[in-house]
């Protein structure tokens, strides 16, 4: 039982293992850590103390990054209200400071590579990422200083205009110390300004507190919710004005016309006929015959035998054509 249950706890440590190297991305490009993160100071140290002009200048005609450098720090400036920046020179001039003391990240994509590094800033942290990609013309012109200086090169222009290496080395012995030292500073000259990676966007964005992000949220919920109420009690009320449309919408009679009908002569009223008075019908003996009449003949239809006194048998009524 006990093997069985080592077996299972070290093939579950093997699938943790191999999950989290998978997870690793290899690097895109080659960089060196140091170097880029004092590139991404570097970047940052040349936008934060842009004038006006030059800000308005890069917002407006400048490149991606210099569009999102400018905008990003100005937003931590005036909305974010950050302070003053932490100066990265002591850093990028490698001047009595370590990079061990700087908070940085450094995360690869599978074209691109994330570097993020805070700035202690007067009134809060910020951080600023920039995200680098492969620069394609970088090999290009490696591979034309590669074929420019070369050590057969070299050795033939030490020959042509010293004689022998003997000769050049003992006037710029204290500046190459091989034929191949030449050739790995021409290079590196040639290659000046020209680097491995280029910057495409630059992110800057104040570090808050989770207190702060909470009190964040929930003004913003107020407001959002406030908003919504205040929107449907007008809306409420628009809809409660709508009784009083069909009175403004009403065409309304002209003065001439009301003139007009002022004008006309009243038509005549008629005499309204006096109805027949009950009483002209019938007197009240022939109604009285007329009922008595009539119950005797339902009483002979029922085969009562029903006679009046004076011997006379009612066998019909009928409705008499005048």
């Amino acid at each position: 039982m006990k093997k069985k249950l080592l077996i299972l706890i070290s093939m579950l440590a093997m699938m943790f293992s191999l999950t989290a190297c998978s997870n690793e991305v290899e690097k895109p490009f080659d960089y060196d850590d140091s170097q880029i993160v004092i590139d991404t100071m570097y970047l940052f140290n040349q936008y934060q103390n842009v004038s006006d002009e030059y800000a308005d200048y890069y917002i407006q005609d400048g490149t991606e990054f210099e569009q999102s450098a400018v905008k990003g720090i100005k937003q931590a400036q005036e909305t974010d209200k950050v302070g003053e920046f932490q100066d990265f020179s002591p850093y990028i001039n490698g001047v009595g400071m370590d990079l061990n003391d700087v908070n940085y990240k450094i995360e690869n994509a599978a074209d691109s590579v994330s570097v993020t590094v805070t700035n202690k800033a007067a009134n809060r942290d910020v951080e600023v990422t920039v995200k680098f990609v492969e620069n394609p013309d970088y090999y290009i012109k490696l591979d034309q200083a590669k074929q420019t200086y070369n050590a057969d090169a070299v050795r033939q222009e030490i020959a042509m205009y010293y004689g022998s290496e003997e000769e050049f080395f003992s006037q710029y012995g204290s500046y190459y110390s091989s034929v191949d030292d030449v050739v790995q500073q021409g290079i590196d000259n040639e290659m000046q300004g020209v680097y491995q990676y280029l910057p495409e966007e630059m992110v800057v964005s104040a570090v808050y507190s989770k207190a702060e992000l909470m009190k964040q949220a929930g003004m913003n919920t107020l407001l959002g919710m406030g908003t919504v109420f205040v929107v449907l009690i007008f809306i409420s009320f628009i809809i409660s004005l709508f009784k009083f449309l069909p009175a403004l919408f009403a065409k309304k009679p002209k003065i001439e016309d009301l003139k007009k009908e002022e004008s006309k002569p009243a038509a005549p009223v008629k005499a309204a006929t006096p109805a027949p008075a009950a009483g002209n019908l019938m007197n009240d003996a022939e109604l009285v015959a007329v009922i008595t009449a009539a119950i005797y003949a339902a009483e002979g239809q029922a085969g009562n035998g029903a006679v009046s006194k004076d011997k006379l048998v009612v066998r019909s009524i009928r409705r008499a054509r005048k």
